[in-house]
């Protein structure tokens, strides 16, 4: 059972894939992350308006690159078609309540034949959840509508689901699915498809 006063992390940032795939080619230069941060601030790598805003959406996009292995990483900057899946899967590792969100509800709602999902799926997953993490049930409705909005958005900006809340069968490449198989078979079930 879990403790009711540990921390379920969920992001309120969105996909930010472009972002992520340029910060993990200058990962793949350097091999060094102060490096890549000093790199990426340096020559606003990230186009952000502002240096704040740079360091915060570099902040985000380097905590979730840093769950990905050298060879997941150096995928992302050799295939497009790779991209999308290896920036859900660096979300998945980084935020546990995002992983229980695509095991519990895109994972067994496709095993269903299920593919439409609504606000209330999670509505009802949040709930659950706020029962045993102290954290989620202090989040004011306003803060637990942005978290809704960012994971519909993530799904969509990651081609797991479509603009109307569809699922989209996924196709994982061999390497990837191979790269996710060796790390833990598990993490496979994040995308809706065979995988589920």
């Amino acid at each position: 059972m879990t403790n009711t006063n540990e921390k379920l992390p969920l992001t309120l940032r969105p996909a930010l894939i472009h972002e992520s795939r340029v910060v993990a080619e200058q990962y793949i230069r350097f091999k060094d992350w102060s490096l890549v941060r000093e790199e990426v601030l340096a020559n606003n790598l990230l186009q952000a308006r502002t240096e704040s805003t740079s360091k915060t959406v570099y902040g985000e996009v380097s905590k979730r690159l840093k769950n990905l292995s050298d060879e997941e990483l150096a995928l992302m900057t050799k295939s497009d078609s790779d991209v999308k899946h290896l920036v859900w899967l660096a979300i998945c590792r980084q935020y546990l309540f995002t992983y229980q969100f695509a095991i519990e509800v895109l994972s067994e709602h496709f095993s269903k034949s299920q593919f439409q999902l609504y606000p209330e799926d999670y509505d009802a997953f949040f709930n659950a959840k706020a029962e045993w993490h102290s954290n989620l049930d202090k989040i004011t409705q306003q803060s637990r509508y942005k978290a809704q909005q960012i994971m519909f958005k993530m799904l969509v900006e990651c081609g797991l689901v479509d603009e109307n809340k569809v699922m989209i069968n996924q196709q994982l490449s061999a390497t990837l699915a191979g790269f996710i198989q060796q790390a833990n078979v598990d993490y496979l079930r994040i995308y809706p498809g065979d995988y589920s």
